[in-house]
């Protein structure tokens, strides 16, 4: 069975990540696209795989009824301490994913780098998971982080790139934090490789490619709380290839972030 491989310094540092770390306003509209057609249906029933802020907020100004399931209550608790514009009930499971028994099924379940959070091999019991917790009817929509193919990133281009292309509207951090994250994953289990991931940074730091110092000291602190195997990022081929054994992927959406590359927002449905 899997750990968690959030820490309480993890959770509680997340209100200072921006996006990709979090889902972009333009991301969280296509879940709500969803909502509104559920809606319009009287189908209400929302499971927030873990403690995404923007989802919730975004469901309760729809006014539908909001379920979460998450690792730890205590790190519910704290994530739920950021600014969220619209509030109100939910009903809260301290459950694991991958042996979770709810008692209910749901019209839309919704995840936020689900299933990256947890290890490659355990991808095929989660799908079996959220099967069993949907309705006939119903659609698991997800935003993956997942990565285009097997190219290796090259830093020294994604940091020219962004401070030709993408500089003047968004930080290092947004624009291509992904690249980092993806550094350079274990070949065969697409587990994060942190050690290699910070070094990298550290590198481009010394050779002055970090036109900004606060670009550097957010990747910087970002890392700091990151662990080894910590998170999964697959090459999208193989993620949809364990998809559609238990799904019909409906749509995948991008939005305009330059991140969106990386971050296919799938819409699945039952076969």
């Amino acid at each position: 069975m899997i750990k968690p491989n959030w820490q309480p310094t993890k959770a509680a540092y997340w209100k200072h990540l921006p996006p990709p770390a979090r889902p972009w306003p333009s991301e969280v509209a296509w879940f709500e696209k969803y909502v509104l057609e559920k809606k319009k249906k009287g189908k209400k029933d929302v499971l927030i795989l873990g403690s995404t802020v923007e989802f919730r907020s975004m469901l309760h100004k729809n006014k539908m009824k909001v379920y979460v399931v998450d690792f730890s209550k205590k790190f519910f608790k704290i994530l739920s301490k950021q600014p969220m514009r619209y509030k109100g009930p939910e009903v809260f499971y301290e459950q694991n994913w991958l042996t979770m028994n709810l008692g209910k099924k749901f019209d839309l379940i919704f995840g936020d780098w689900v299933p990256n959070v947890i290890h490659s091999k355990e991808y095929y019991k989660f799908f079996k998971q959220i099967l069993k917790h949907l309705k006939p009817d119903g659609l698991f929509i997800g935003r993956e982080a997942l990565r285009p193919n097997q190219t290796k990133v090259d830093l020294k281009k994604v940091l020219f790139r962004h401070y030709h292309n993408y500089s003047a509207q968004y930080s290092f951090y947004e624009s291509s934090m992904h690249y980092i994250y993806g550094y350079r994953p274990d070949p065969k289990t697409a587990m994060w490789n942190m050690a290699k991931s910070k070094q990298a940074v550290e590198d481009a730091h010394t050779k002055g490619l970090f036109k900004k110092e606060i670009d550097y000291q957010q990747v910087h602190d970002a890392l700091a709380i990151e662990k080894d195997g910590s998170m999964s990022m697959m090459i999208k081929g193989n993620f949809e290839r364990i998809a559609k054994i238990y799904f019909k992927i409906l749509a995948e959406h991008h939005v305009t972030e330059p991140s969106s590359d990386w971050f296919p927002i799938y819409v699945m449905r039952k076969k």
